[in-house]
């Protein structure tokens, strides 16, 4: 392996990595075709939802995931939604809604109608798209101006993902709502994400427990907890935007509504998991891992209601419950049962914090500087150099020529016109991902070429 801080060889007297060396932005041509396909892709997707067939259906679907009844009786004009409204609206509308006169959704029509104009690249990106779940995670780490790493609060499923406008409004523990999408190697978010203080992941848990029991009962008792997500996981969403806009502040009992949690230590995993499930108020939630398993625990007071959650993972078994005195009883209950399998590490009591939600909404771009690189301005002349020597340097591309030899000929330009077009595009990509960015009409002015 090239060793980046030594003198280059072409004799510049710079270091390799500065230099002949210089670590490109942007050089994964496949993922970056992918990428491109995307943005085609979504483009298609949103064309084929303005067809008048489609639209005939938009206004009904928007009753059905607002659920709220009294909209039915309201003449509802585009000015009276919000922007971010009907951007979260839209993105469930394209891959979750139902069409009535065909019973598919808007993605899987779209796949059936336009697939022979869809390029392989486009085909296999909604093969995926078509399977993808807006659910709700938590965020495991975050690298600013980069991405992510999210963990399913349902399903335990990890995912990256690359986005550096969401990398700046998150921070780890947060809950979010949102949408990956796979493209290649990397994952997207399909649309503005929800954020919700980490307190939130016991009342979104709860909900979803109670809803999910409903939809097996109602439709299909051998539902997975997929096909609920996706018919409808959009009610999760309300609830918590329900709680945020009017908090309640006290519980069913009159308790001071509160987020309570305790801490422990695990000392025998397989043990504590058996002792859990032979307690009669803790019901198991469906889609645990080995790793982790999460238990609701239900009060009584007339009929059984959800008061929290018991999460344990490996070595941590964590309560989360709405009041003290629920927080109380838990561990009361939790300790009887498994005294000599855990060890109490200390207790949270927290009040509900709206107030940071208002400024998660101010987020602002920001560009991604490659290892090593301190300031955008260090950036810039470094590739202002690089690519000043680059014009003179033989490439293979060229048949050995270097960019101003290729001149010369007009195959030699067109050639040159090729490689400086797709670096063109490579560029403007990342520009718009917030990464290292180059003004390629800069270096076809050094070289004469027609910017036109």
């Amino acid at each position: 392996m090239k060793d980046l801080e030594s003198p280059c060889e072409c004799g510049s007297g710079k270091k390799l990595g500065a230099c002949c060396n210089i670590t490109n932005p942007v050089v994964d041509i496949n993922q970056y075709k992918l990428d491109q396909a995307e943005k085609d892709l979504r483009l298609k997707l949103a064309d084929f939802s303005n067809r008048t067939e489609i639209q005939s259906q938009i206004g009904e679907a928007f009753y059905i995931w607002k659920n709220d009844p009294e909209l039915l009786t309201e003449n509802l004009g585009n000015e009276d939604i919000d922007d971010l409204t009907f951007a979260k609206f839209f993105d469930w509308f394209t891959y979750d809604y139902k069409l009535i006169d065909i019973g598919k959704r808007v993605i899987e029509r779209f796949y059936e109608e336009e697939m022979h104009d869809l390029s392989d690249v486009e085909k296999s990106l909604i093969a995926e798209w078509s399977q993808n779940l807006y659910s709700f995670f938590e965020v495991e780490e975050v690298a600013p101006n980069e991405g992510c790493s999210i963990k399913d609060i349902f399903t335990g499923d990890v995912f990256q993902i690359k986005d550096s406008s969401a990398s700046l409004q998150i921070a780890p523990h947060d809950i979010i709502g949102g949408r990956p999408l796979k493209v290649g190697n990397n994952r997207y978010f399909s649309c503005v994400i929800s954020v919700y203080p980490q307190a939130f992941k016991a009342l979104i848990i709860d909900f979803f427990n109670l809803q999910f029991k409903d939809y097996k009962k109602n439709f299909r008792r051998k539902s997975a907890l997929k096909d609920y997500l996706k018919d409808l996981g959009f009610l999760i969403g309300h609830y918590i935007e329900e709680i945020v806009e009017h908090p309640q502040f006290f519980t069913p009992e009159g308790d001071e509504l509160v987020f309570a949690s305790a801490i422990y230590n695990v000392k025998n995993y397989e043990k504590v998991i058996k002792k859990l499930k032979n307690i009669r108020s803790l019901e198991e939630i469906e889609g645990g891992t080995d790793d982790l398993r999460v238990f609701t625990w239900e009060g009584k007071r007339g009929k059984k209601r959800t008061v929290g959650t018991i999460e344990v993972e490996n070595d941590k078994l964590k309560i989360d419950c709405y009041s003290i005195n629920s927080l109380a009883n838990a561990k009361k209950i939790i300790e009887k049962n498994l005294n000599e399998f855990i060890e109490h590490k200390g207790d949270s009591i927290k009040h509900l914090d709206l107030d940071r939600d208002k400024e998660l909404n101010k987020s602002t771009k920001l560009m991604k500087l490659p290892s090593g690189i301190s300031s955008k301005r260090e950036l810039a002349t470094i590739l202002e150099e690089h690519y000043e020597g680059w014009i003179n340097k033989p490439l293979n591309a060229l048949q050995g020529k270097t960019p101003r030899e290729a001149l010369e000929t007009k195959h030699g330009r067109e050639m040159l016109n090729s490689i400086l077009n797709e670096l063109e595009g490579l560029y403007e990509h990342a520009r718009e991902r917030g990464e290292a960015y180059y003004d390629i009409k800069k270096l076809k002015k050094n070289l004469g070429l027609n910017l036109e």
